[in-house]
Formats: C-alpha cells, structure tokens, sequence
C-alpha cells in the first residue's frame, strides 16, 4: 500500500461528507453543536486547513508563514467546497510530483518553545489522514444523533474503485 493512496481515500471521503452537509441549511452547519470544533462547518475547515498546512506549509518548510484563516469568513456551502477544492487540487499537484525516496525525507515541525519535532514525509501524511478520520467519526456521530445517515466508504472498496 502506497501513502498516497490513503490522502486519495481520504479526499473522496472529505467529499462525501460535503455532500451530507450541502443537503442542509447552513444554519445547521454553523450551529454550535458542542464539537470539538463547535460546528459541523469548522469541523470541516479544520480537515481542509490542517491538509493545506502540511502539505503547503510544513512539508516545503515554510511553516512560519501560515496564517489561520478567519472560520467566520467562509459564509455559506460554496465557500466550503471552493476552499476543499483547492486544498485537494494542491494535494493533488504535490502528490503527482512526490518520489519515492522523498517519502523518507525528514521534516520538521515547529512545537512551540520546545525544539522542533522531526519526522518523515511519510509520517506527516499518515497523521494528516489520521487526524481526520479522528474528525469523520465525530461528525458522524453527530449526523446519528440528527437521525441522519452519515457517509462511509471502506479502504477496500475505494482501493476495488481506484485500482
């Protein structure tokens, strides 16, 4: 199995639950539902953002540039899906260019006032799709509690789709 083709699944999943959300008013998706990003829409955000800041910041080493995007900008479904759009398409054009022997490159991620954490390439994209299956199971808990069907798609059928 390839790294890669988990950041793949994981798009495919990410837009599945777009699709669950788009199928409500958006005054559900930004209401406080005590998550652990308040709302269904930050929740989301957060998926998106910490995939643009691995793979557009951290990984190329530019990490002191990333600035956390204002979740209240981002206004209504449109805005969601533009934003994990782009995420994708940057995931998508880093991904295509990636090496094998780059996955074992060492990386490091600024932690505050303690030294810099080191890791692979390899790692930081496992954690990165890690982090999110984290935040599926927790929106879909909450689209159980609405009595609402919460997306699912298993690794094998992705990888029986996606050959």
């Amino acid at each position: 199995m390839q790294v890669t083709d988990l950041v793949r699944y994981n798009h495919v999943v990410r837009g599945l639950y777009f699709d669950a959300f788009a199928k409500l008013s958006w005054a559900e998706v930004v209401a406080d539902k005590g998550l652990s990003f308040d709302s269904m829409r930050n929740v989301f955000l957060h998926l998106a953002l910490v995939e643009d800041r691995w793979i557009s910041y951290i990984i190329p080493g530019r990490f002191k540039e990333w600035v956390n995007p204002d979740f209240d900008s981002f206004n209504d479904i449109d805005s969601l899906k533009k934003y994990m759009l782009n995420v994708k398409g940057k995931t998508e054009d880093y991904l295509t260019t990636l090496l094998a022997s780059e996955l074992n490159k060492q990386i490091a991620i600024p932690w505050g006032d303690k030294p810099d954490t080191k890791i692979s390439v390899e790692t930081a994209l496992c954690h990165m799709v890690m982090e999110d299956m984290i935040h599926y199971g927790e929106l879909s808990a909450l689209l159980w509690q609405m009595n609402l069907e919460a997306p699912y798609l298993g690794f094998w059928r992705f990888k029986y789709q996606n050959p």
